[in-house]
């Protein structure tokens, strides 16, 4: 059986802070789906358009009443949240570039840790019986 984690590989990473926030050549690959800029739009125009059905729900109003008033929830909804994930995705890229130019101006304060195995880590334990 082959094992979940390829030990050669998982030991020639460089652990390096620096290395951890730069994005490696498979980052598209691995970390973008077909439904990554789908999935706000869509959470934003069904909590729009279910708070709007929910307020007519608590009030007693037939679920076809207000169609228009519920899509136009939906679109305003849809609509903040896909400016939200741009404002995100461009804070989070801002605050990575921050992170990764103060660790390039010092270098001294990052050093790469000291790799140690699991059993160094566990203190002797015997169990009291």
């Amino acid at each position: 059986m082959k094992p979940v984690v390829d030990y050669e590989v998982a030991a020639s990473v460089d652990p390096t802070p620096l290395s951890l926030l730069t994005p490696g050549p498979d980052y598209l690959k691995y970390h973008t789906t077909w439904l990554e800029d789908k999935w706000f739009p869509f959470m934003g125009f069904v909590l729009g358009a279910g708070s709007v059905w929910y307020t007519y729900a608590m009030n007693r109003r037939p679920f076809y009443a207000g169609i228009p008033v519920k899509l136009g929830a939906g679109i305003v909804g849809a609509t903040a949240l896909y400016y939200y994930k741009q404002y995100r995705t461009s804070y989070l890229a801002d605050k990575d570039a921050m992170y990764r130019h103060y660790i390039q101006l010092h270098p001294e304060d990052f050093q790469a840790p000291e790799r140690k195995k699991v059993g160094e880590l566990f203190k002797e334990w015997v169990p009291v019986r």
